[in-house]
């Protein structure tokens, strides 16, 4: 009864201003809301600012030199992280907060890699083991052209995998740079993707970075953050991963051009099934069935607003 909204369609949006967030997505429903208590309305309240606010924490994990700051700065469209060509520049591990409007955003841990130096590798260890309980999701980003990949196997197996599997935390592989992948020269730098061979090759070492760390191969996700190849797939498959109370966070942050239309309508059916769970949880069935059905068509056109 409660599983969809009444779809936007194609048509733009209007162009008036945004809703502010400090204000709230509750304050602009709670006049439909008549039939509730105060106690009622305080509990859909809190839920709705819960996930309307809410800050994911994505993990931005692997190897030094594969792109985390880079693939960073191309999916959420600012300056995140500071990027380095020379060196290993994230010595340190960054939390970057993107704050949309009023709201506390999206916070990205993009960590120090390892790889460095066996002195490193320990501490990074011990670093990697601390901050696995605060991410609500992982994304491991792997260069192309890496062939020794027996570091990033360890580490995901010996950390990352035992708490991504007991706490339900998604991971994601990210193949970065695919445009360095050989033969390299048969990229199309004006269209942004790959040749023939090209092409077939990063199938290639997508299905072994799949066989070697015993993944499905839909979370393994090749892309070029410097060509902006296939970042939009990406976010459909970092959208699909989440929980639906969570997608919102990543899809109000993410760049609109790498925000498609099902991952647009998945974060907003996961905002949607939020309030509606609220309704049910603090009303009875039927109650709550006449409300959702009041409410569908002005969320409908209150989300324009958020998007």
């Amino acid at each position: 009864m409660f599983n969809q909204w009444p779809a936007l369609g194609d048509e733009e949006p209007p162009s008036s201003p945004k809703p502010d967030t400090s204000v709230g997505l509750f304050d602009q429903l709670s006049p439909h809301l008549t039939a509730l208590t105060a106690e009622q309305l305080e509990a859909v309240r809190a839920r709705i600012r819960q996930v309307v606010q809410y800050q994911a924490v994505v993990g931005v994990l692997g190897k030094t030199g594969a792109g985390k700051s880079s693939l960073c700065n191309a999916l959420f469209g600012q300056e995140t992280a500071s990027v380095s060509d020379v060196e290993a520049c994230t010595r340190h591990p960054q939390e970057i907060t993107l704050s949309y409007q009023n709201g506390k955003g999206l916070s990205l841990l993009d960590v120090p890699g390892v790889g460095e130096s066996t002195t490193r590798d320990a501490d990074y260890t011990e670093l990697y083991a601390s901050l696995m309980k605060e991410l609500d999701l992982i994304l491991w980003v792997i260069k192309a052209d890496d062939r020794a990949l027996s570091v990033d196997e360890q580490v995901y197996r010996d950390i990352v995998q035992p708490y991504a599997d007991q706490h339900q935390v998604p991971v994601i592989f990210v193949i970065n740079q695919v445009d360095k992948i050989e033969p390299s020269r048969e990229w199309d730098w004006q269209r942004n993707l790959p040749g023939p061979r090209q092409a077939a090759n990063i199938e290639t070492k997508r299905a072994s970075i799949s066989r070697q760390l015993g993944v499905s191969p839909s979370q393994v996700c090749p892309v070029s953050a410097e060509a902006g190849y296939q970042l939009v797939a990406l976010i459909d498959t970092v959208i699909s991963v989440l929980p639906a109370e969570k997608r919102w966070s990543i899809a109000r942050e993410a760049r609109e051009e790498h925000v498609s239309k099902k991952s647009r309508q998945a974060a907003e059916q996961g905002l949607w099934d939020t309030i509606t769970s609220a309704l049910v949880v603090t009303l009875v069935r039927e109650t709550a069935a006449k409300v959702v059905e009041k409410l569908a068509p002005v969320f409908s056109r209150l989300i324009r607003h958020f998007f």
